[in-house]
This record gives structure tokens, C-alpha cells and sequence, in this order.
């Protein structure tokens, strides 16, 4: 049972010893907060060893093994996105994308099946605790919770320094958000409408250009050198020849991205909108089986512009197949399309092989008779970064550097064949990404939060033009500057924001929310920004000596009450949305009528990763029809649903041949309210070289009611076979 402390001290000290941090008190808090949720484990497990009984001792072991499982889970977050994570994240873990791409790559598999396995052995020989165990039990939870009380906690150090995981989700509370409209009411109309009363100095553009808008993932403005130098700052992750392509152009060096999840960054960036601050449903979902927001691609389709959304991760993930349909995409290419790499996760393919095969199709599109929109979001830089195991760079020490150079030697050779051919001559290039993985190697937890808001935007314009702007931009911004840009203005009703192409008299402030460090932040003219907890109980102002809105050398003050108030109210109207799916009648669960499973992709992914709101009283019903086309193929499938991460139906793999034709129809009922819906279909191609599935049908319906049972019942589920005809 020592493992419950010492494994969440180990976590800890490899996190310290991989981030390169030195030791301070408030890891001794860290420590002691490890050791209280630890010793309360093992008070569980002693009270059920106390039974003496084998069900007892079976729920120990699972506990153990589940605690365990959980703090390497927590390593893993940690070292990633420098946040603790929420139970609300545990829903992507029945996810075979999520799964696939990220956990299946955990860093110290072997280091975890031998705790485990001395948890197992551990738990077999535990005997029943003695009168004495309970004293020394007791008076070491208390000591480690008198230590929490009596070491202060720190705003210069992140928050996973002082305090596990499961200490900082029971102390969540849901958002209290007061309304403040009457006070405030003139800056709010400010932050959600579109401004074009700026002077431009730029466009507009004539001769209808084409329009490419490059997403890379998790890209810093951090990450270009020159950018980072500015600010007063370094970064361990660079991308020099990006920096290098950056001089020669249009560069906004102080770009806010709104969110850390790629959903909710691509939804500010293409339908310009403020995607939700606070934790909750992302809009990008809502807006598939809600009343569809008027997004950048569909102004550009009305304007004769074919429009083209690529990328190499599966489209079905975050429903972005239907969104980007819905959006006004009309092509959308996504894993089936890459069939060659240099490496490959679930993810997809590498941003060498992606940028590569993505070229002659962008070609082909500019070739056309149409001008184009298109849209490439790179994915080699999401963890755990898609590279060959062979892949090197100057100075760069983890394989997240090397990832960002990887993707940064392979942007650069895309721009330079796309001028080579001619493409850029006619062409806008916007580069910027979908979020901030931010600044490593901050000085300070809250610098290191408002670098996750930093991103950059690079605009390539046909004639180029060498220009820096410090101005404070964001994401939301982006299709009001577009649209302003080609002279399309008058076409961009419902964007919000102000065109980075106009100079503006009066500064404004900017708003963004992380979701993994549960804050939500207002960035000011002046380079201070106003931080709150989700609950907005806690707010701070961080204040840059040095005027820089990402610079090092802060300090910290109470949050006025206005700008508190402010940042509160925009929090809450950007949660506006919340869909009632039983109003949208049937929603297709997939836009592809056929589907290949090629054998040598494995377990591929058809159905998933929706992460839907249900009303209470709702019938969920699902039609699937589906027919195997391959001679000699045979494929396995899999078939299940879950909502709040409990498994409501499953239909076991099972094998289905070449000519075979699948129905399956059930309802199932959700008496109270629920989120996180899934539903997952997944194939295996058992025989043959690959199969392909035709979808007759696939939809979700939510039939409101009064429901209340949640049992799941079963309308059909036949196979049948070939017509012999």
C-alpha cells in the first residue's frame, strides 16, 4: 500500500526532473498534497482488507491498479499541456482515435506494468490492519494535511506544483457567472460585433485571389525566434525558416488564439465567432445539428470559390466531416487520402508526407478554372509528435523540438514548390495556428498560461510586403480580415472583431479561456491581463514591467471590478448555444457514402469522438446499414455507445464477408440529462488485402419525451447474405 504515495511522488519527480525545474517549498506542498491523497487511498483499502473478505480484497486491488493507471495518466497530461487534467477530459479515452494517437504512446510503459504488478503482489499477501496501523495512518493524514494548510500556495508556480489532480477537480465548482449588463453593456456590444471603422492599409485586392489558410498544430509565437526576442523570451521548440518566411512578409506578432482544443480554435478562426471560454460543448459540435452559423467557407462557395478543407487526422474525430460540410467546405480529404509517410500514428500521417501529397491537390485547384479556399491543418505536432524515429535538428533536444522542426523544414519546401509553380502569384497564404502549446520554459506559472493564448498570423500576399505589426489581434479576427482583405466586406455579417488590415484609433481588449487550466483571461491595450478561475471566485491581474502582453518579469495585482465584470459577462454570453439535439431530427453519423479499410491500417475508425449534450427524458435511437464490397475480404466490426463515459450498448466484434449486408436499429433511454454522447462503430479487415463499406445508413436520433428507463432495446440486428443472382 506504500505505492499510493509513492507513485504519485514518483510522477512527480520525473515531471521535475524531465521539465528540467529546480526544487522549491511549494513542492514540498505538491508532495505533501500526493501524501494526503495517497494515505486517504489507503485508508479505503485498509477498511476494505478489514472485511476479511474476497470481495474486499478484489475492490483494493482495482483500486490500486485504477490509482495508478491515474497518476501516470495525470504524468502524461502534465507533460504535455503543463495543466492538471479534469475528469471531464476522461471522455476522449473512449476514443480509438485518442487512444490510438496519443495513449497508446505513453512514455514509461514498462515503469507502469511493474508498479502494477507489485501493486498485484502487494495486494494478494496484504493482511487485515492492526489497531496500531490505524494510529500511525491516522496520524500521518494528518500531518500531511496540516502541512498543505500551513505552506502557502504560489501564483508564480503551476498549479500541478502544489496540489494533485483529484484535489483540484473536487474543488471545482460550476461556473457562477453574475450578470453585469447594465455596467458594462457598451463594451460587450464592442467585443461581438464586427468593426471595419479602422483606416486600411492594405487592399482591397482585385482580380479575385485565391485563398490558403495553413493551420499549424499548436504553434507559439513563441516559436519564431525573432518573435520570441522581442518579447523578451526563448523557446526551446523553434521554427526558424517559418521566422525567416515571417520577415519577408505581413507578420502580426501578438495573435491570441481563444482556446487548447483544436475544435474550438478552428471554429473562432473560420466562422468568426467566439468559441466557449468556459468548459462545456464545443459550438463546432453544436453547430451540426444546430441552425448552421454563416462561416468563411460558405461566404467564399457563394462568391464562386471552390472550397477545399484537407488534413491527415480522420475527419470523423470532433464530427469535423460534418461541421466542415456544414461550414461551407465542399471537398473535405482526410487519412484515406495519405497513403504514403515517413511515419504514422492514428493521428495521421507526418507533416513531411502530409505537405507532400497536399500539393497536387492544391495544384490541381489552382489550375482550375475557379479560384479556390482551402484550408490545411497539419497534426505531426499534436502529441506524440510524427516523426521518423530518425529524424534530427540543431539544438533540438525532445522529440516535441524535433516534431516543430520536422513540420517547419516541410512548410518551408511546400511554400517554395507552390512559387515555384506559380501558385503564390495569385494567391493569399495565411499561416497561423489552431492553438498554443505555449512557452516551456517560462518564468512563471502565469506567464506560461498566457503563452497557451500566443499565437502568430503570417499573411503572404501575392505582391509581398515586409510589414510587422505588435497591434493585439486574435483568432476571432480572422474572417472579418479575410473577407476586408479581398474587398468582401459587405459579405461578412455576423463575423465579430476588427480586420488586422485597418489601423484603429481607440485600442480594445481581447478574451480567451483554457479549458485545461479551467481560467479564463482578458487581454488588455495596455499588455496586462485579468485572469479567473472558471468560477470567477478568484481574479488577479497580471501586470509585464516591461509592457509586453507575453513577456517575462510580471507582477501581480487585484483585478479591478469593472474588468472583472467584463471578462465575466463575455464568458457568459460566449456559452451561448447549448443545442436541444431532439429538435434537429435525424443527424448522419457519417458524410462518406464508402469507406476503405485497407488491412495493413489495422483498426480503423469510422464512427466517433461526437461528445454530444442529451436531454433528460430523450430516446437516443441508432440505424446503421451497412454492405462489405471486397472479394474474398471479411471484416470485423464493432459497434458501441457511451454516454458519460458508461457504456450504454454494445454489439461485440463479429465477422462480416464480402457481400454480406449488416441492419442494426436500437433505441436506448436517458431519463436525466447527459453529455459526452458517443457513438463508435470501428472495422478490422480479418481477410483480403482491404474491404470496402458502403453506408446505406448511419444516423442518431434524439426523440424528446418522458423517459424513464435507460435500458437499451433492440429493433433489428440481421445479417443477411450475397444475392446468388
Amino acid at each position: 500500500m506504500a505505492l499510493c504515495v509513492a507513485t504519485p511522488w514518483l510522477t512527480r519527480a520525473l515531471l521535475l526532473y524531465e521539465k528540467r525545474l529546480a526544487l522549491a517549498p511549494i513542492d514540498l506542498r505538491g508532495a505533501l498534497a500526493d501524501a494526503s491523497v495517497g494515505l486517504l487511498l489507503v485508508g479505503l483499502v485498509g477498511l476494505l482488507l478489514a472485511t476479511q473478505r474476497l470481495w474486499g480484497r478484489v475492490l483494493s486491488l482495482t483500486l490500486l491498479v485504477a490509482f495508478i493507471f491515474s497518476s501516470f495518466a495525470m504524468y502524461e497530461f502534465i507533460s504535455v499541456f503543463d495543466s492538471l487534467y479534469a475528469f471531464t477530459h476522461a471522455g476522449f479515452l473512449g476514443d480509438s482515435t485518442f487512444l490510438g494517437g496519443s495513449v497508446r504512446h505513453a512514455r514509461h510503459p514498462l515503469l507502469v506494468l511493474s508498479i502494477t504488478a507489485l501493486a498485484v503482489l502487494g495486494a494478494v499477501w496484504a493482511r487485515r490492519p492492526a489497531s496500531l496501523w490505524w494510529r500511525w495512518w491516522g496520524l500521518g493524514f494528518a500531518a500531511s494535511v496540516f502541512g498543505q494548510v500551513a505552506i502557502p500556495t504560489s501564483y508564480t508556480h503551476d498549479e500541478w506544483r502544489e496540489r494533485h489532480a483529484i484535489q483540484a477537480n473536487l474543488g471545482i465548482f460550476p461556473p457562477s457567472v453574475r450578470p453585469f449588463r447594465v455596467a458594462i453593456s457598451a463594451e460587450v456590444r464592442e467585443v461581438f460585433r464586427g468593426n471595419l471603422d479602422g483606416s486600411r492599409w492594405v487592399g482591397p485586392l482585385s482580380n479575385r485571389p485565391n485563398v490558403l489558410l495553413i493551420l499549424i498544430e499548436a504553434a507559439s509565437g513563441a516559436h519564431l525566434p525573432s518573435v520570441a526576442a522581442a518579447e523578451g523570451v526563448r523557446s526551446s521548440i523553434e521554427m526558424p525558416k517559418l521566422d525567416a518566411i515571417a520577415r519577408r512578409h505581413v507578420l502580426f506578432t501578438h495573435m491570441v488564439s481563444h482556446q487548447r482544443q483544436t475544435n474550438r480554435g478552428e471554429y473562432a478562426i473560420l466562422c468568426g465567432d467566439y468559441p466557449k471560454l468556459l468548459s462545456d460543448q464545443s459550438k463546432m459540435s453544436e453547430q451540426v445539428y444546430a441552425a448552421a452559423r454563416r462561416c468563411l467557407p460558405e461566404v467564399f462557395r457563394e462568391q464562386g470559390y471552390a472550397t477545399a478543407y484537407i488534413q491527415s487526422a480522420p475527419l470523423g474525430f470532433m464530427l469535423k466531416d460534418q461541421f466542415m460540410k456544414k461550414a461551407g467546405f465542399e471537398e473535405l480529404i482526410g487519412d484515406p487520402y495519405f497513403e504514403r509517410s515517413y511515419a504514422r500514428t492514428d493521428w495521421g500521417v507526418d507533416d513531411k508526407a502530409f505537405f507532400e501529397q497536399s500539393l497536387a491537390r492544391v495544384i490541381e485547384l489552382h489550375e482550375a478554372e475557379r479560384p479556390f479556399f482551402a484550408t490545411l491543418l497539419t497534426v505531426g505536432t499534436h502529441h506524440p509528435f510524427t516523426i521518423p524515429d530518425t529524424a534530427t535538428a540543431e539544438r533540438a533536444r525532445t522529440r516535441q523540438e524535433r516534431a516543430f522542426r520536422w513540420a517547419d523544414d516541410a512548410l518551408a519546401d511546400f511554400l517554395g514548390d507552390l512559387d515555384r509553380r506559380g501558385v503564390l502569384d495569385d494567391t493569399v497564404v495565411v499561416i497561423t495556428s489552431d492553438e498554443s502549446t505555449g512557452l516551456a520554459q517560462a518564468a512563471s506559472a502565469t506567464e506560461r498560461l498566457l503563452s497557451q493564448s500566443w499565437s502568430f498570423a503570417i499573411v503572404m500576399l501575392p505582391e509581398p510586403m515586409p510589414k510587422r505589426v505588435n497591434t493585439l489581434y486574435a483568432h476571432v479576427d480572422t474572417a472579418l480580415s479575410v473577407t476586408d482583405l479581398l474587398g468582401l466586406q459587405h459579405q461578412a455579417q455576423g463575423f465579430v472583431g476588427r480586420s488586422w488590415f485597418r489601423d484603429y484609433e481607440s485600442p480594445r481588449p481581447v478574451f480567451s479561456g483554457n479549458t485545461y487550466a479551467r481560467t479564463a483571461m482578458m487581454f488588455e491595450p495596455s499588455g496586462s491581463a485579468v485572469v479567473c478561475n472558471e468560477s470567477f471566485q478568484s481574479c488577479s491581474r497580471s501586470v509585464p514591467l516591461a509592457g509586453l502582453p507575453f513577456g517575462p518579469n510580471r507582477e501581480r495585482e487585484p483585478a479591478p471590478e469593472r474588468a472583472r465584470q467584463l471578462l465575466t459577462e463575455v464568458a457568459r454570453l460566449s456559452r451561448s448555444g447549448h443545442a436541444d439535439m431532439t429538435r434537429a431530427g435525424a443527424i448522419d453519423l457519417l458524410v462518406a457514402e464508402r469507406v476503405s479499410v485497407p488491412a495493413v491500417d489495422g483498426k480503423k475508425l469510422l464512427l466517433g469522438g461526437q461528445y454530444l449534450r442529451v436531454p433528460g427524458g430523450t430516446t437516443l435511437r441508432v440505424d446503421l446499414d451497412l454492405e462489405i464490397f471486397g472479394e474474398q475480404s471479411a471484416v470485423a466490426l464493432h459497434q458501441d455507445v457511451f454516454l458519460d463515459d458508461r457504456l450504454k450498448f454494445q454489439r461485440k466484434a463479429f465477422e462480416l464477408r464480402g457481400g454480406e449486408r449488416w441492419r442494426l436499429s436500437y433505441e436506448i433511454g436517458v431519463p436525466q440529462d447527459g453529455s459526452h454522447l458517443v457513438v463508435q462503430l470501428y472495422a478490422t479487415t480479418v481477410a483480403g488485402e482491404g474491404a470496402t463499406i458502403r453506408f446505406h445508413d448511419a444516423r442518431l436520433s434524439m426523440i424528446a419525451g418522458d423517459v424513464t428507463s435507460d435500458g437499451a432495446v433492440v429493433i433489428e440486428d440481421e445479417v443477411s447474405s450475397p444475392d446468388p443472382r
